[in-house]
């Protein structure tokens, strides 16, 4: 047990070192930061040269800050826990890096424990950035953390199943266009009702919906038990897809 301990730990330092020293990777957990900051300043200066009373500001500021940190959080999910996790396992499989530590007798679990870890603190970060670059309030920010945690996790577990069986980068980058594509579509829910149906039962849909009602203050009513159901039924799925395939795709190819 301790030695296993002591090998996660190494990969975990290693995994860290490495996502520094990645220039992809910096920059996939730079681009939610810059685009949270992008939409603060067009959504300010838009605000600023309107003519809404104040009634009506009133009742479109609670809108404005949801699409915010919801987009914030949707962004960080699918760039930084897929990219990080996806190219991470890729680029160990592509410079042989992978079948050098299975020599060295460290397991596959401990890998993609490691990889998981370094994904679910990378996008708590970026998250903490986004939330204050979006105007959150201070006081929100425990919870919004919290739903980004619960958040990442089916997006996390279907990286993993889909990093295990990437070969090297390319395949990566083909891999993680659909699961980006879905993390993101809670922010485009105000330009289509159909959109914004579907969204709810989406991964990300949930923790995007709880951000609203953490906004409003219901986060602990029964409102939330809808979008809460449909998270941690996605974070199921997600368990058994990759207890299921975990077995089969974790091999050096």
């Amino acid at each position: 047990m301790n030695a296993a301990m002591r090998k996660t730990g190494a990969l975990l330092a290693k995994d860290f070192a490495d996502l520094f020293k990645n220039p992809t990777l910096l920059v996939v957990c730079l681009l939610p930061i810059a685009f949270m900051a992008l939409y603060s300043f067009m959504i300010g200066d838009a605000a600023g040269g309107s003519d809404l009373t104040a009634e009506q500001q009133e009742a479109v500021d609670p809108v404005i800050g949801q699409f915010m940190l919801g987009s914030s959080l949707c962004m960080t999910l699918g760039m930084v826990c897929t990219m990080t996790v996806l190219y991470g396992i890729a680029e160990e499989k592509e410079k042989r890096t992978l079948r050098t530590l299975m020599l060295a007798n460290v397991g596959a679990s401990q890998v993609v424990a490691s990889k998981a870890v370094v994904a679910l603190v990378a996008s708590t970060v970026v998250n903490a950035v986004c939330f204050f670059v979006a105007g959150g309030e201070p006081g929100m920010l425990g919870a919004y953390l919290a739903l980004g945690v619960v958040g990442s996790l089916p997006v996390i577990l279907f990286s993993l199943v889909l990093g295990l069986a990437s070969r090297d980068h390319m395949t990566a980058g083909v891999y993680s266009v659909p699961v980006l594509l879905v993390a993101l579509v809670p922010m485009f829910g105000m330009a289509n009702e159909t959109i914004e149906k579907a969204s709810h039962w989406l991964p990300t849909g949930g923790v995007y919906d709880l951000i609203g009602l953490a906004m409003d203050g219901r986060l602990l009513s029964q409102d939330a038990l809808a979008p809460l159901g449909v998270t941690l039924a996605w974070i199921v799925v997600g368990a058994v897809v990759f207890a299921a395939l975990f077995k089969k795709l974790a091999r050096d190819n």
